[in-house]
């Protein structure tokens, strides 16, 4: 039966691409966030569902129950590694912040973030937020978008093959990121080391001190210092790091067929 001329292939086709779609939209950065309602994340991901689906050549033929369910498992699988590769590059950012909280003394503080609705370290939550921006301000949201409508081209409907060389794959893209977590964090976890020798010698000469008040007062000072001075170079790597991610996404979906 054709009803508009949107036959049964069609509909199959509709539900396979929706499922990659709604998978990347699940944990994707922007458009999974909690503060997103589900009725967005399902009106946006149908939308483009529908401009995808002419563009996509697919046969589904003689499917059987058991078939098609694998294949919607699979689509799923496929967005959903999209959107945990994209989120895990907001990830590292948080990570590099809970780096900093660690040295600077404010690893007990704990705040609410508004974007995950989950307790987070205060510099990891600020740079969470710096990098929002950024991500916005580089197109990342547009980068995935692009990203999703190629992989139909890289990963075809129902090829995608999840291989030990895709684990290795995602491997190689977290290396990066906790690369990218150390080059935020290392100033200033350098910083407060010499901070942390200089007050040790302290301790030693003047033992009367209560070293513990000066110290952390000390530290949070200079450790919040330095992070606005190195404020434009944290920018450059968020910036480079999302500026990846049509790059990475291409490189783990090469490793799915």
């Amino acid at each position: 039966m054709d009803l508009l001329g949107f036959g049964m292939a069609k509909m199959v086709t509709f539900l396979l691409v929706l499922c990659r779609v709604g998978g990347i939209f699940t944990l994707a950065p922007i458009f999974g966030n909690q503060n997103v309602t589900k009725m967005v994340r399902i009106t946006i991901a149908v939308a483009l569902t529908l401009i995808f689906v002419p563009m996509i050549s697919y046969d589904p033929g003689n499917l059987n129950m058991f078939t098609f369910f694998v294949l919607i498992v699979k689509e799923s699988l496929v967005g959903v590694l999209m959107g945990f590769l994209a989120t895990m590059m907001f990830t590292a950012i948080v990570m590099a912040g809970a780096y900093i909280d660690l040295a600077i003394g404010l690893s007990f503080a704990q705040q609410v973030d508004p974007l995950t609705k989950a307790h987070t370290a205060v510099m990891g939550m600020a740079l969470n937020l710096v990098a929002t921006l950024i991500f916005l301000g580089v197109n990342g949201h547009h980068m995935m978008i692009r990203g999703l409508a190629e992989s139909f081209d890289v990963v075809p409907i129902g090829k995608a093959i999840f291989t030990p060389e895709a684990a290795n794959g995602l491997l190689v893209v977290f290396g990066a990121l906790i690369m990218a977590a150390l080059k935020i964090a290392s100033p200033i976890i350098g910083v407060i080391f010499i901070v942390d020798v200089a007050l040790g010698i302290l301790a030693r000469t003047v033992p009367q001190m209560n070293i513990f008040s000066v110290g952390f007062a000390t530290k949070l000072i200079v450790g919040l210092g330095v992070m606005i001075i190195i404020l434009p170079a944290t920018s450059t790597v968020m910036v480079s790091l999302f500026s990846g991610l049509h790059r990475d996404l291409m490189m783990l979906l090469r490793h799915l067929v």
